[in-house]
């Protein structure tokens, strides 16, 4: 019962990724529109991009703080070999949800690259 429970929030969190990618362009969107009357039909774009070249700041401040933070390291000498034998254990039990995920990177790799 654990591997659909881990399959439905892994389906739920792609989901809302994509959400969130569509609302992202939805507010780019709406800046542009908003900025037209302000500063021309040159400037809107521009704008636009600066937001969005904000927002990315923003997220790459978070992400190096999420990267330089470290636990500390346990002072067992056996550890290698348990965290692999742990990470065999939960391949095992979530092997469902390891090749949904697989499948939708697959998808995104095979779709990234098509022609509309």
């Amino acid at each position: 019962m654990t591997t659909g429970r881990m399959t439905a929030a892994a389906l739920c969190a792609s989901l809302a990724a994509v959400s969130a990618i569509a609302a992202g362009g939805c507010a780019a969107a709406a800046l542009w529109l908003f900025a037209i009357p302000h500063v021309g039909a040159a400037g809107a774009p521009l704008v636009a991009a600066g937001g969005l070249l904000v927002f990315c700041a923003v997220l790459m401040t978070v992400a190096r703080g999420i990267l330089r933070y470290r636990r500390r390291e346990s002072s067992s000498t056996a550890a290698p070999g348990l965290r692999l034998e742990e990470a065999l254990r939960l391949f095992s039990e979530n092997k469902g949800t390891v090749l949904l995920a697989a499948l939708v990177a697959g998808l995104a790799a095979g779709n990234s690259g098509r022609k509309r």
